[in-house]
Parts: C-alpha cells; structure tokens; sequence
C-alpha cells in the first residue's frame, strides 16, 4: 500500500489539476482525486482538510492534514484501501508528469519534516569536491 503522505500529495495535486479551467486532465486523476472527495463527503472536518490541501498543494502542513485523514480512511475501510491504490496507480500510469509532481512534493515534504526535527540538512545536485556537514560541535575543530 502507498504511504498516506504520497496518497495526500497525489489528492491535493488531483484536486488542483482539476480545480484549473482551460487545462487538460486526465481520466485517471479525476477518477483518484473523486474517490477521495466521495470518501470524505458528509464528514466536514475531513471535508476542510481536502479542501485546504488542494487550495494550497505546496502546503506541508496542510499536506500532512490530509495524509493523517487518509492514514485514518484507509485504516477504517480495507476496501476503500485498495480501491484508491488502484486508482493512484492508474493516475500515476495514465499522467507521468504528475507522478514526478508527486515525488518532487513527497523528497521536499520529507525533507521538512526532518528539519523541523533540529536536523541538518545538505541537499545538492551536481559533482561536489569537498562537503562538510555538522551539527552540535563542542569543542575545537581543524580541518585542514
């Protein structure tokens, strides 16, 4: 099963494709992004969460919402589960681009989420020569 983090990404990017006018979106998309809007009609706090993510897809925040009400979605309703996992992968095999949205949005969220835990973080592309990373150094250093 799909990690509720990529699942979240994935709605929020469907909601938004199909929230744009003028712009060409495939069946698969809307069929994820309806699937996840008709599991989360009558259930408002869940509804706003949906909502709140696809106003803002680059939102962590809002995107980790939306992961935490899917994880709980899917843990109540084992055939809902399998149901948007078909539906993902379908999306995710009908629109390439919106599979790299997707892991482009899901590196960047987890890079987030491990520098809001005090961490340190290097992210570069491209041939680096030298690099150091440090954190909480006590003490000397010489590096030579």
């Amino acid at each position: 099963m799909t990690d509720p983090l990529t699942l979240a990404i994935a709605a929020a990017a469907a909601g938004k494709a199909v929230e744009l006018t003028g712009q060409p979106v495939k069946d698969g998309i809307v069929v994820f992004g309806r699937k996840v809007r008709d599991r989360f009609r009558g259930r408002p706090a869940d509804e706003e969460v949906l909502s709140s993510a696809v106003s803002a897809p680059d939102d962590g925040g809002r995107v980790a919402l939306l992961a935490e009400a899917l994880r709980r979605a899917v843990e109540e309703d084992p055939g809902f589960a399998d149901d948007l996992e078909a539906a993902f992968q379908h999306a995710m095999e009908e629109d390439p681009d919106l599979l790299d949205k997707v892991n482009s949005h899901l590196q960047q969220a987890r890079l987030e989420a491990t520098a809001n835990d005090e961490g340190v973080i290097n992210v570069f592309t491209g041939t680096a020569e030298k690099v150091v990373q440090l954190r909480d150094v006590h003490g000397g250093l010489s590096i030579n």
